[in-house]
């Protein structure tokens, strides 16, 4: 494994949809990095109530959905795409501190690693654990997931800005519609298309988030 321009993307990815392989386009044709290492969370410090699908379904889904992106964007060559369980791996809370630790270990990286996050983040970005540390070992690729982008006031963070269309998939409006989906029913085709096939077809074969 060679030294690459490296960004980290956390999520619960539950379930992966299209707006994150959108995302990972985005910054795969706006930043020069070229290694994506995605991380789904274990247990979100922000949402420690959460309960997300069993880890192994999740990271199932992703795979499936990172071989379907090569379909989607084949324009995106020389892009390596990892996923990392090292957060799913870990006890307790999961913080991006410890886990940006665990990847300058694991991965020859060039220049900083890379955390995308969302501005709808940013309000809550100083509070991060160990923040003042955290901004001296990375640069922050913020997505513009609002309307009205808003923008974080720290001169010693670095923080890029992406100024990438607004995707309306998410994974609670896709979890939501599952719900109201009968078991061994199959998915309404507005509910799949948020989805890449083989995700939805895993889902139905597992029958997941279903009452």
């Amino acid at each position: 494994m060679r030294p690459m321009p490296t960004a980290m993307v956390g999520g619960s990815f539950d379930p992966i949809h299209r707006g994150h392989l959108h995302l990972l386009h985005t910054v795969a044709t706006r930043t020069a990095y070229r290694r994506l290492i995605l991380v789904p969370v274990g247990r979100n410090n922000f949402k420690p109530d959460a309960q997300p699908a069993p880890a192994q379904h999740r990271l199932a889904m992703i795979r499936l959905a990172l071989d379907h992106y090569r379909t989607l964007y084949p324009m995106d060559r020389g892009l390596e795409l990892v996923v990392d369980e090292c957060e799913l791996n870990r006890t307790g809370i999961s913080y991006t501190y410890d886990t940006v630790k665990d990847l300058y270990r694991l991965y020859p990286i060039e220049g900083r690693l890379a955390v995308v996050m969302g501005d709808d983040l940013l309000p809550d970005l100083g509070r991060w654990h160990n923040f003042d540390t955290l901004k001296k070992l990375v640069t922050f690729v913020v997505i513009r997931r609002e309307e009205h982008g808003q923008r974080f006031f720290d001169e010693s963070a670095e923080l890029i800005y992406l100024d990438n269309a607004l995707m309306e998939d998410s994974s609670t409006k896709i979890r939501d519609g599952l719900q109201q989906v009968a078991s061994g029913q199959a998915l309404p085709d507005d509910l799949a298309s948020l989805m890449s096939p083989e995700v939805v077809t895993y889902i139905e074969r597992e029958q997941l988030y279903r009452h």
